[in-house]
């Protein structure tokens, strides 16, 4: 299915068979701080015609999501009642917007927004795992 992410990626998702999980993020900033990770959390829209490009040419693309790997990454409707709490929080300017996020220190790592080359989402990534000392990436 084009929508999921594949590829590798931990995908959480907020919904099963149309019920809501009890309070998902919270299960994954628990779970980031356990498990030492950062989270790489993507902002979409369903009718963003930039989302699916970032989707189809940065996520998609066997480099990126190799590396992405190394994170928790979750995929939020910036719709949504967690997806529009969290823009928010996170000050993300629309969709599409990619946000590496330490749960550990309460801090967004790094931001990029807008369909964007692959390689300024490479850029993004590879500043975050330098700066965290995240060899697998």
């Amino acid at each position: 299915m084009r929508n999921n992410l594949i590829n590798g990626f931990l995908l959480v998702l907020f919904t099963w068979a149309g019920f809501a999980l009890a309070n998902p993020i919270e299960q994954t900033l628990q779970r980031a701080v356990s498990e030492n990770k950062l989270i790489a959390f993507y902002f979409k829209s369903q009718f963003c015609p930039y989302c699916s490009q970032v989707e189809d040419f940065v996520f998609y693309d066997e480099e990126v999501s190799k590396k992405l790997r190394s994170f928790l990454f979750v995929e939020l409707d910036i719709r949504s009642e967690e997806g529009s709490k969290l823009a928010r929080r996170f000050g993300v300017p629309g969709t599409p917007t990619f946000v590496i996020y330490d749960p550990k220190q309460d801090r967004v790592v790094s931001l990029i927004f807008g369909s964007r080359p692959k390689g300024d989402y490479l850029n993004v990534i590879n500043k975050a795992c330098k700066l965290y000392g995240i060899k697998t990436c």
